[in-house]
């Protein structure tokens, strides 16, 4: 029984046994939103910028982000475990005095985590990877020295290893939302990190990267498109063969531009998640886009404003996209008027919202949750995962949580679909 159809039969009962009578139903209301079950923040004085963020297999959370380094005006990377309940287990900052490192995805092995990102060695920068045990310790790091500058963004767990993409020939050493004038690549490695082959990718990055049930990769990225008379930006998918070589390349979008953050897989195809101005309502709104499995479009939904105001001033940014049991999908979001937005100085909206967005397997809204604490800080949701117990843990850029100083990690559980406050 699903949970719409458990809630109807919750209501039946309850009116049923205080004579209310079925006629009441047609005002029942019901909120299937989920109810916060905790809030932690973590990090450190100096300000965290998370990325991406999982449930463990003993029942905790790990996120990777980065954050300022001591003193200085570089990044480090930055790893954060937690418990079942947000508790801090361990903390660990990987970088050297004087160069900027980042942590930007990570995922978990029977080994431990590996981390992608930005590292140094024998002082050179470029895309790497960092080996942690369990305890996060530092096992090995491997660093792929390339033209200027360049960064792991994606990363999954491969057949025989690691699979990454990201990208290198960059100006800048600070990893960019998307780096339009660097070189894509797709590199699969050994378990430890020993590069097997390395495809060049017709992109100026790759953004996340999926090893396909059906064999081979999926790299997910935002292109230039000149269409309608102007250059604009698409959504884009590759699917990869076991080799790294191309199948083939599909683009979505209109004639605004239409940014791709992330991914998932699922029975019958691929969704894509990022944020677009093409099929919103006039301003930047969330945006899912579900194809099958040969990348053509099944269907594309875009979401927004849910603390109201003016579509054209506020931003609703998607970071993150899970596939749910149920066919449905669920998406991290934040929500906020950007400065150079900014009319009304007392609006609340103009201190940002985690905002997250519930479907069902065709897009269809199910429903909304925001945590908005305008009077505190912002908070924003870049990444979510489903937990084990079916609820959701989102990952924000929280001012507002933990003892620290600004800008934190905050890990945001919420309970299962249901009834909720």
């Amino acid at each position: 029984m699903n949970e719409r159809r458990i809630a109807f039969a919750m209501i039946l009962a309850g009116c049923l046994a205080n004579g209310a009578g079925l006629g009441n139903l047609l005002w029942a209301k019901v909120d299937y939103s989920p109810r916060m079950e905790w809030l932690r923040g973590h990090g450190t004085n100096q300000g965290e910028h998370v990325f991406e963020g999982q449930q463990t297999r003993d029942g905790g959370f790990i996120a990777v982000g980065k954050t300022r380094e001591r003193g200085g005006r570089n990044g480090d990377a930055l790893v954060v475990k937690t418990d079942g309940q947000g508790k801090l287990q361990w903390q660990r900052t990987i970088g050297k005095r004087g160069r900027h490192e980042e942590g930007r995805c990570i995922i978990e092995s029977p080994a431990g985590y590996y981390v992608g990102g930005v590292f140094t060695d024998e002082e050179k920068t470029g895309p790497g990877m960092v080996m942690l045990d369990a305890r996060g310790i530092e096992v090995w790091r491997k660093v792929y020295p390339q033209a200027r500058h360049g960064a792991i963004r994606g990363i999954d767990l491969a057949e025989g290893g690691i699979v990454v993409t990201g990208y290198v020939d960059y100006a800048e050493k600070e990893v960019p939302f998307i780096a339009d004038e660097g070189k894509g690549f797709v590199m699969k490695t050994d378990a430890r990190g020993k590069p097997l082959w390395r495809k060049e990718l017709d992109l100026p990055q790759g953004t996340k990267v999926k090893a396909d049930k059906q064999g081979g990769f999926l790299v997910c990225s935002t292109v230039w498109r000149f269409s309608g008379g102007k250059d604009h930006q698409d959504a884009c998918l590759l699917k990869l063969g076991p080799a790294g070589n191309l199948e083939w390349k599909k683009t979505f979008g209109g004639t605004g531009d239409d940014q791709c953050f992330d991914m998932d897989l699922t029975p019958d195809g691929y969704v894509l998640a990022g944020h677009t101005t093409s099929y919103g309502k006039g301003g930047w709104d969330a945006w899912l886009v579900k194809v099958d499995h040969k990348g053509n479009l099944q269907w594309q939904k875009s979401f927004g404003q849910p603390l109201g105001g003016s579509p054209r001033l506020i931003y609703d940014e998607c970071y993150g996209v899970k596939a749910t049991a149920d066919g449905g999908f669920v998406l991290a979001c934040g929500s906020g008027i950007e400065p150079k937005n900014r009319k009304d100085r007392k609006d609340p909206r103009n201190t940002w919202a985690a905002y997250l967005v519930r479907t069902d397997h065709k897009g269809n809204l199910l429903w909304e949750y925001t945590y908005h604490n305008p009077k505190e800080g912002h908070n924003a949701a870049e990444y979510v995962t489903i937990c084990k117990d079916g609820g959701y843990l989102l990952f924000l850029d929280s001012d507002t949580t933990g003892n620290m100083g600004e800008e934190n990690i905050g890990f945001l559980k919420l309970s299962a679909n249901g009834a909720g406050k």
